[in-house]
């Protein structure tokens, strides 16, 4: 499951803005494959927001899988009080989605399940780890 794992340098490529430019492993971490466009689309509209306010910036602290779901730290400067609302809540539906998709496939019809790990993997992924296991 180790091919899984995503370390999303392309990301702070793609989003500049919001990454830091030398792309630090604990900022950029590593998440599932499944959670790519999530985080994404996710990026996508920070930047939008971002774009609409001159001089603010938003730079990603880290990015990484924690209880089973996809966790997107972040700082923010120069945005106003309703601007700020919007980025928190684009990040906790991004992170409550995360726990709906397959952290391996991306399928939406994901549920989360422990045993010992909490995993997000949907009815297929989670026979295929059965049977790798």
């Amino acid at each position: 499951m180790s091919e899984d794992i995503v370390h999303p340098k392309a990301c702070g490529k793609t989003y500049s803005c919001l990454f830091y430019s030398n792309g630090e492993v604990y900022q950029l971490g590593s998440y599932w494959a499944g959670w790519s466009m999530l985080l994404d689309a996710l990026c996508t509209r920070l930047n939008g927001i971002l774009e609409e306010v001159p001089g603010a910036s938003l730079t990603v602290e880290c990015v990484k899988e924690k209880f089973g779901g996809l966790r997107f730290y972040y700082s923010t400067r120069g945005l106003d009080a309703m601007r700020a609302t919007i980025i928190d809540d684009a990040v906790m539906l991004a992170e409550e989605a995360s726990e709906h998709i397959c952290q391996r496939c991306g399928s939406p019809d994901a549920v989360q399940s422990s045993s010992g790990w909490i995993h997000t993997l949907c009815e297929s992924c989670r026979n295929s780890s059965r049977r790798e296991g």
